[in-house]
């Protein structure tokens, strides 16, 4: 008997080295290392687009559901808004990876490696209303890795726990977090509007331009100036959604007249950003995208660098500007 453990440890290190040499792109060695005892009946290639993500843990007890529209990932359980993409990509990738894994043959029964109630069922929606399933369970014995299948076959395969860590998201890390969502080379026009201070620029080719204030109407920005703000921009994000909020905008602070940031691209299309009021306690100002209902925190910190980038843009010799463009810290008293 201990000589039978003994030769399954040393298979079990051998597939958990197979796992990481695939990673490096080294499958032939692989196949080399660790042959094939049960066929595979699931197998995802760069030609299996896949369109849906659900993510069970049974651990945390929760449910999420990824969906991708028109080339696009949103969440639509446990709440409806757009996905990060790029997590949602990473699932996929790591599905198409998972299902090229070479299968063991169970000597044991599934509870043995955590899959008869595994941690995680993840399930992957393929073209012709096809799903598969993939199960992870228990850290293995040897190795860094833990045991997962295919609820579709009969086999069992070793992942890297990193990827069951990146499998346990939140539904805050998974939803899209970035205030303008379209490609930053794709802006032609950026407008913000601070109380009595308004200013716009429009691109023309490869040059921006002045549109307010009235006084500089025309005027070339400078050189590298306008990079600033459009780094600002990309550092604009909501640091926590108020799902559950029951104010109305006007407690909020979004008036008939509003503070405001919008970008326009390309295509014509318009992102825009709503000021609300500021939250001291939380070092933050209330905010909403035109278009969403969902109110979420955006952090102050972010709002004021933004500020100082338009600051250095204002002139064309930062050290003569003496007004300070940093937003004001607006009253929270709602108005009639």
């Amino acid at each position: 008997m201990k000589l039978v453990r003994t030769i399954i440890f040393i298979l079990l290190f051998a597939v958990v080295v197979a796992i990481y040499l695939f990673q490096v792109r080294l499958a032939k060695q692989t196949l080399l290392i660790i042959p094939d005892e049960v066929n595979r009946t699931v197998s995802i290639s760069k030609n299996d687009p896949i369109d849906r993500v659900e993510l069970s843990d049974h651990v945390q007890k929760t449910k999420i559901v990824l969906r991708k529209k028109n080339g696009v990932w949103e969440l639509e359980r446990p709440v409806h808004y757009p996905a990060e993409s790029p997590v949602a990509e990473g699932f996929v990738i790591a599905a198409r990876m998972a299902s090229q894994q070479p299968r063991l043959r169970a000597e044991k029964e599934w509870g043995e490696y955590g899959l008869a109630k595994p941690e995680f069922e993840i399930l992957f929606g393929l073209p012709g209303k096809r799903v598969v399933t993939l199960l992870i369970g228990a850290q293995a014995p040897v190795g860094k890795a833990v045991f997962a299948r295919w609820a579709e076959e009969r086999g069992f395969f070793l992942l890297p726990p990193e990827m069951k860590a990146m499998f346990r998201q939140s539904v805050y890390g998974l939803r899209q977090k970035r205030l303008f969502r379209a490609p930053v080379e794709t802006i032609r026009k950026i407008y913000v509007e601070m109380g009595e201070h308004s200013y716009e620029w429009k691109k023309e080719g490869a040059q921006w331009y002045w549109f307010e204030p009235v006084a500089k109407f025309g005027q070339k920005v400078p050189d590298g100036r306008i990079d600033l703000v459009l780094e600002g921009l990309q550092n604009l994000h909501v640091r926590e959604f108020q799902d559950d909020n029951k104010k109305s905008k006007a407690e909020l602070g979004f008036f008939m007249i509003h503070d405001c940031i919008w970008v326009e691209f390309e295509d014509g299309k318009r992102e825009t950003f709503y000021f609300g009021n500021e939250v001291p306690e939380k070092n933050a100002y209330y905010g909403f995208r035109e278009g969403e209902d969902v109110v979420f925190f955006v952090d102050r910190a972010n709002v004021v660098e933004f500020f100082d980038f338009m600051r250095n843009i204002r002139v064309e010799d930062p050290k003569l500007e003496t007004k300070d463009l940093r937003p004001p810290t607006k009253d929270l008293t709602p108005k009639p």
